[in-house]
C-alpha cells in the first residue's frame, strides 16, 4: 500500500468517541485503542480488556480476595505501537503475555478505520537474508510447516503449494510442504527448477504476513547456493523465521509487583531499536 500519513490518522483517531475505538471479536474478545503523545510524536495503544477478576493478598493477615475497582472501570493489557520513519513500518512492544499481538492489532486497525484501505501486518525480514535469496545462484529446496486456522485464511494468491485447499482438508493438523530440485538429471531441467523455486520462494516470503500468527507458521527455510568472494560458490541454509527484525531492550517497569512497562518507556525502547536496525527497515521498503 502507499505510505499512509500515520500522524494525521492518529490525530483523527484521538478525536473519535469510545464506541468508534473499540472492537469485539466474534469470540467476545474486546479491544480498545487510544492515540497518545510521547517523544514528539503520536503513537497508538491497543488494549485487550480483561474478562477475569484479579486477586490480591493481604500481606499482614494472609487473606486472598478479589480486587474491585471503583466505578465502571476494568483491567486492560496493552501493546504500544510506534509508526516509524520507514514507510509503513511499525514497532510494537506488549506489556504482558496477554497483550494484543500483531493479528489482533491488524483486526482492530481495520475495524476502527485507522487507514482508508485494509491493513495487513507481517514481520520485517532481515535485509541480509532477503538479499541472499534474491542473489542465489540456485534454490535447491524450500519448505514450510504450519497449523491451519480456518478463521484467518490468506488470499488465494498469497501462497504456493495449495495452502487453502490443504487447510480445508486438514484443519486440525500440522502440515509440512517441501519442494526440492533433484541434484541429478538433465542440467537444463535442474536450472529451470532452480529458477522457478526461487521465484516461488520469493513470492511466498513477500506474503508471509498473511500466514504468520493465526495460521501458525512454524518453519520457513530454504537451501541455496551463493557466490563467494573468491569466485567459488557455497551452499547456505536460510531460516526466514529466525531472521525477523526483533530486538531485546531493558525497560523500566512500574514497580516490583507490576512488571508492565509504562507506554512512554516502551516508546523510547521501540524508537531506539528502530535506530539500531535502520538498515534493515529501510531495505524492507526500498523496493
Amino acid at each position: 500500500m502507499d505510505e499512509v500519513p500515520w500522524q494525521r490518522a492518529l490525530e483523527e483517531m484521538s478525536a473519535k468517541p469510545y464506541e468508534e475505538r473499540r472492537f469485539v471479536t466474534p469470540d467476545g474478545d474486546r479491544y480498545i485503542g487510544e492515540a497518545v503523545f510521547s517523544s514528539d510524536a503520536m503513537h497508538l495503544l491497543v488494549g485487550r480488556i480483561g474478562s477475569g477478576e484479579l486477586q490480591t493478598v493481604d500481606l499482614d493477615h494472609g487473606h486472598i480476595e478479589d480486587l474491585r475497582l471503583d466505578g465502571n472501570r476494568g483491567f486492560v493489557d496493552t501493546t504500544t505501537v510506534c509508526f516509524l520513519d520507514h514507510g509503513n513500518i511499525i514497532g510494537m512492544m506488549g506489556s504482558s503475555q496477554a497483550s494484543p499481538r500483531a493479528t489482533a492489532i491488524q483486526r482492530w486497525m481495520n475495524a476502527c478505520g485507522l487507514a482508508s484501505e485494509e491493513i495487513a501486518l507481517w514481520p520485517v525480514i532481515s535485509q541480509d537474508v532477503w538479499t541472499k535469496l534474491q542473489n542465489a545462484n540456485a534454490v535447491h529446496n524450500f519448505e514450510f510447516t504450519f497449523r491451519p486456522n480456518p478463521a484467518f485464511m490468506p488470499p488465494e494468491s498469497s501462497s504456493i503449494f495449495g495452502f487453502k485447499q490443504t487447510s480445508n482438508r486438514y484443519p486440525d493438523h500440522r502440515i509440512t510442504f517441501k519442494v526440492e530440485v533433484p541434484k541429478r538429471g538433465q542440467a537444463t531441467s535442474r536450472a529451470r527448477g532452480h529458477r522457478r523455486l526461487q521465484e516461488d520462494a520469493m513470492h511466498f516470503m513477500s506474503e508471509l504476513g498473511y500466514l504468520v500468527g493465526p495460521s501458525g507458521i512454524e518453519r520457513a527455510r530454504a537451501l541455496v547456493t551463493l557466490p563467494a568472494e573468491d569466485g567459488h560458490v557455497r551452499e547456505e541454509a536460510l531460516d526466514f523465521l529466525k531472521h525477523h527484525v526483533t530486538a531485546k531492550k531493558r525497560v523500566e517497569v512500574r514497580s516490583a509487583e507490576d512488571a508492565r512497562p509504562r507506554y512512554t518507556t516502551a516508546v523510547e525502547a521501540i524508537l531506539e531499536a528502530a535506530r539500531e536496525h535502520a538498515h534493515d527497515l529501510r531495505g524492507a521498503v526500498s523496493g
